[in-house]
């Protein structure tokens, strides 16, 4: 089973969450771990436990808000050909993710793509050049 954690820093990984399964009517389980908040989750107990609920043969895409933080960090003892432990979440990183097929396992490649084409979602908008049809409204 593929499963999915969103971790970060307040409440990035909630509301990315939350607009995914609006965006999606996604069924798949969707973990979202919104650490250092004041009425709760602590990370350090949330991570271990989350990831001795899954069974071994499962396979875990963990998008995290940013390299290097201290969220990231919780994962990064996890990590291995089964667990993807990524960076700089965003909505179509997540989106890529969870509409991805399950038929087929991830692999560095893919993942790679995967990224490759989130960066060009990337814009300076005022820099960016668009042909508009004066017929189109």
């Amino acid at each position: 089973m593929r499963r999915f954690i969103f971790a970060s820093h307040h409440k990035l990984a909630y509301g990315l969450k939350d607009t995914v399964n609006f965006l999606t009517n996604s069924t798949k389980d969707i973990y979202d771990i919104n650490a250092y908040l004041d009425d709760g989750e602590n990370i350090d107990e949330i991570v271990p436990q989350l990831f001795q609920s899954f069974e071994p043969e499962d396979e875990v895409i963990v998008l995290t808000d940013m390299m290097g933080g201290s969220v990231y960090q919780k994962f990064y003892p996890y990590m291995n050909d089964k667990v993807h432990v990524l960076c700089g979440m965003n909505l179509p990183m997540a989106l890529s993710f969870i509409l991805a097929s399950e038929d087929i396992p991830f692999t560095s490649d893919s993942i790679q793509s995967i990224l490759n084409d989130c960066k060009n979602q990337m814009v300076y908008v005022n820099n960016f050049s668009v042909q508009v049809d004066e017929d189109d409204e």
